[in-house]
């Protein structure tokens, strides 16, 4: 909370100064007075934020640089959308032919935008990051395959892209995959049996009169998909799922979907195309309300 409002501070133009434990590390750019535009003002300091850093100096005192770098993170959500790719891609640029160096920016940037504690979840800002990563010839090969499968990954699921296989197995251990499935919109539902948020999403979208009438009418198809194996207590549970969902367990499926959180839900069109991913239940939802509107159902 308190480097928010220390970000904060920047954005709205107070003269306060960063302090590292030790003492000042650099001075951050303050936008002039008359950037008033909130979008305007974060452009100048995500664009010349580095400008007063050695780079050689600083990444020798991590702990340091990276609360800076979560800080310079921290304003690329209000910022012009190129106006952070290029400021990604200049730091970048700047660290390319120091395999550590790139490792490091790589995984400070999984930290605070791609990993399960994110406060600011973004695989746009996250994506050169960890391509740069799995690109680079100086990175170990150990490091080099964690980036590549997930830049494989956030390329198999970007919104617009066709989705790549999934094969999964049946309750009636009948083999699978999502190219079996043909309707104008299908939802997946990847979760797991024993999780308190997915037995409430279940409920809610078993119990919804929109995904009803639109299963009925061939509109809709809900894959829910158990991430593992078909375990016998997975079994037990699936006796007890919808009879008109398509129910599976998928071993492979973390290696075509960044499944962090449990439920998470994409949404497909009729040639899988990837219409939304990480949609909340209630997003669904509305969603499926307007689908079903639209279909005049």
């Amino acid at each position: 909370m308190k480097r928010f409002f220390f970000g904060l501070a920047l954005i709205i133009g107070t003269s306060l100064g960063i302090k590292a434990a030790d003492g000042d590390f650099f001075p951050y750019p303050k936008p002039p007075e008359e950037l008033t535009n909130l979008a305007d003002r974060c452009d100048f300091l995500v664009g010349r934020f580095w400008a007063g850093m050695d780079f050689k100096g600083g990444l020798s005192k991590m702990d340091k640089f990276s609360s800076t770098f979560n800080d310079w993170v921290s304003f690329m959500p209000y910022a012009h959308a190129d106006t952070v790719h290029a400021a990604i891609d200049r730091i970048l640029t700047r660290v390319s032919k120091s395999g550590p160096q790139t490792l490091a920016l790589a995984r400070m940037a999984e930290a605070y935008t791609y990993s399960d504690t994110a406060e600011i979840f973004s695989e746009e800002i996250y994506y050169p990051f960890a391509k740069a990563a799995a690109n680079h010839k100086k990175i170990s090969g150990a490091d080099r395959a964690r980036f590549q499968s997930q830049v494989q990954i956030m390329d198999n699921t970007r919104q617009g892209s066709v989705v790549g296989h999934l094969d999964f197995v049946t309750p009636q251990q009948e083999k699978k995959s999502l190219d079996d499935v043909r309707t104008q919109m299908v939802v997946i539902l990847f979760n797991d049996h024993d999780c308190d948020d997915c037995a409430l999403a279940r409920v809610r979208l078993s119990a919804d009169i929109n995904a009803t009438a639109l299963i009925r009418a061939g509109v809709l198809s809900v894959l829910c998909i158990e991430p593992g194996e078909a375990s016998t207590e997975w079994l037990a549970a699936a006796a007890t799922y919808p009879s008109d969902w398509i129910i599976g367990a998928s071993e492979n499926a973390d290696e075509y979907f960044a499944l962090r959180t449990s439920p998470s839900i994409y949404l497909l069109d009729s040639r899988h195309k990837l219409l939304a991913k990480d949609v909340t239940i209630d997003g669904l939802l509305a969603a499926l309300a307007a689908l079903r509107q639209n279909a005049g159902l």
